[in-house]
């Protein structure tokens, strides 16, 4: 017979949690998405996550809500699949782990993209084919218009009619050129946006007398893909 006891105190937490989503895409081309979730910590026997955010699909996994507070402990595993909603926005997902003793590690947060259709942008035809830097013929106009609602738009000069949004080249506004970018909430499917852009503005973006590729490219939400 013993007259002690061994108790092992355990005061640290979950180390290190990790979150990723469809691979770390940025992008969600599915419903279901898979979650990959990690720890620094060697062994998780008895471990606990629990998941939450926004844009998730709250009845497809009651467990997981909304909000912290709404959503339960479940058994950890490093993979979990959850269902987001169909609406086109920016999602965020939270995860929290915790171990045997009911340690709680810190929250680990990632965003991912779903965006079932892509807005459709139609320019005019510019008044002018040909422009210089001289005052009487160095301006150009054009409008264009998007057949839903955006937040960001962005015009720019390309190298090529298929070029993205991140290969383009911003044109400045320094010789008076008007709405080649802008932010806020946006419906042009009545009133397209007027778009004038000066020779000189031209020149600062891309030098050299040729024919130029002006894009334009919107974002319909916070962290969605640009489109052109």
């Amino acid at each position: 017979m013993v007259n002690y006891i061994e108790v092992y105190l355990d005061t640290t937490a979950p180390a290190t949690p990790t979150l990723s989503l469809d691979g770390g895409s940025s992008f969600a081309s599915d419903l279901l998405v898979d979650c990959a979730i990690g720890t620094a910590d060697g062994e998780t026997t008895g471990y606990m996550m629990k998941i939450w955010g926004t844009g998730i699909d709250t009845l497809y996994d009651t467990k997981i809500q909304a909000t912290e507070e709404a959503s339960d402990w479940i058994t950890y595993t490093p993979t979990k699949q959850i269902k987001i909603t169909d609406v086109n926005e920016l999602k965020t997902i939270s995860v929290r782990l915790r171990d045997q003793v009911e340690n709680v590690s810190g929250t680990t947060t990632e965003t991912i993209s779903y965006d079932s259709t892509k807005p459709v942008i139609q320019t005019s035809l510019p008044d002018v084919d040909r422009i210089s830097v001289d005052t009487a013929k160095n301006v150009v106009n054009f409008t264009f218009q998007v057949d839903s609602p955006f937040i960001e738009y962005r015009v720019k000069v390309v190298n090529s009619y298929g070029a993205e949004e991140v290969a383009g080249t911003p044109i400045p506004t320094t010789n008076g050129s008007i709405n080649t970018s802008g932010t806020g909430t946006f419906d042009t499917t009545l009133n397209p946006i007027p778009v004038t852009i000066y020779g000189a503005d031209l020149q600062t973006a891309s030098s050299g007398d040729t024919t130029k590729i002006i894009k334009v490219f919107v974002r319909e939400f916070e962290g969605a893909d640009w489109t052109s």
